[in-house]
């Protein structure tokens, strides 16, 4: 007789997803491709370059298949969480393998790029990564290591797995004092932007809730500013600054002038006003009345009504508000290039100029990886900066009416 308590076996279609596009990557797409120098085109080559690490990385696409089936959600998170940094961790050194071989007889000039087929698998490793997420988010240890554990495989891969022969690493050789450079001005207009977003956004974001007039000049006017195309705005603040550093010495003294990071920063600026100014109007008008009146009642004043009721309950829509404007800056900074400002679109333009993809890519890819960055640390400083009570306010579900009823 069988046991009808027993949990069954449940399939995980995340995890599934991502095995099904790591297995695409491999059997269709090319996993290299082979080039007579950087800006010709090239060759494509299988997985089966790669000699026996591509019978590793099989492996570990069979992982990824395993960790869709699981008795229990520990268990699938677990398998999905070894198979994505696995398959990451296995690509890395199938790359180095595969440009190894490839460049062995070829002249110097040659490349080896990364191909379709391994920028498919490791979309499907972020995808496996992702269905262990909300399990493996409960432990700290269970994050932390498995990263410790990928960077330590992928800079083995580097120094002794022969994948800084790959063009993208070669690029990054020839250009590294120029990189560090451009990642820091990409962050610094970014942070000066963002900053002062939030220094006029915030305060206007508090007079519209406080004043209607205010509330429908100010969305209106952000709103508009949202829909300017990013290279229109930096061509319609040149000639006005220009005419501005002119005619104040001092100012142009500071970098106020036509070209540079001067128009860059002021339209990433005016750019991160529409999310602070609208989630920081509806957080605080979102505030319930029963805890403004809670507070008037025990004698508060508006200030400290404002500093002690409002603005906390507000501060997850306002930090909110200042994420999205993070990860939208990060990505626009790219074009401030082409008022003077110097950012990571340098690369990713010179790339275009060029022909060259690979350069493209080393502009590209840290533009992302920043994106993602500030995404993750606007959430923890958001969780930071949140009181407990309200997180669990927020993290809580509201009772169903039948819930009520039954109470």
């Amino acid at each position: 007789m069988t046991d009808s308590t027993a949990s069954p076996t449940r399939f995980d279609r995340v995890a599934l997803t991502g095995a099904l596009v790591t297995l695409v990557g491999a059997a269709v797409l090319p996993f290299v491709e082979l080039r007579a120098n950087r800006l010709v085109p090239g060759s494509g080559h299988s997985l089966a370059a790669a000699g026996p690490w591509a019978f590793v990385v099989w492996g570990v696409i069979a992982l990824a298949f395993v960790s869709a089936v699981g008795p229990s959600a520990k268990a699938r998170s677990a398998a999905s969480t070894a198979g994505a940094y696995g398959l990451v961790a296995a690509i890395a050194w199938a790359l180095g393998a595969a440009a190894e071989g490839l460049l062995a007889d070829m002249s110097p000039v040659a490349r080896v790029s990364v191909g379709g087929g391994a920028w498919v698998m490791l979309v499907g490793a972020a995808i496996l990564g992702f269905a262990g997420a909300e399990e493996r988010s409960r432990f700290v240890v269970r994050r932390a290591g498995p990263v410790v554990l990928l960077v330590v495989a992928v800079a083995g891969a580097l120094v002794s797995g022969g994948l800084d022969r790959i063009s993208l690493a070669r690029e990054f050789a020839v250009r590294q004092e120029q990189f560090v450079s451009l990642i820091l001005g990409h962050l610094a207009i970014t942070g000066a932007s963002l900053a002062a977003g939030a220094a006029i956004g915030v305060p206007l974001g508090l007079l519209a809730a406080r004043n209607r007039r205010v509330r429908g000049v100010a969305l209106a006017v952000t709103g508009v500013i949202e829909t300017i195309p990013s290279l229109a705005l930096l061509g319609l603040l040149v000639v006005p600054l220009a005419a501005l550093g002119a005619a104040v010495p001092w100012l142009r003294d500071l970098g106020v002038r036509g070209i540079g990071p001067a128009p860059g920063f002021i339209a990433l600026a005016l750019y991160s006003l529409l999310p602070v100014v609208r989630n920081t109007y509806v957080g605080l008008t979102s505030v319930d009345a029963a805890a403004i009146d809670a507070g008037r009642g025990m004698g508060m004043s508006r200030r400290q009504l404002l500093f002690r009721v409002e603005l906390p309950l507000a501060a997850p829509l306002v930090m909110e508000g200042l994420r999205v404007a993070a990860v939208l800056l990060t990505g626009i900074a790219t074009l401030t290039v082409f008022a003077g400002a110097r950012t990571l679109g340098i690369l990713i333009f010179e790339g275009l100029g060029q022909f060259a993809p690979d350069l493209i890519l080393l502009g590209a890819l840290p533009t992302i990886a920043l994106a993602v960055i500030a995404d993750i640390g606007m959430s923890a400083l958001a969780r930071a900066v949140t009181p407990r009570g309200v997180r669990v306010a927020v993290q809580t579900p509201a009772p169903t009416f039948a819930e009520e009823a039954a109470a």
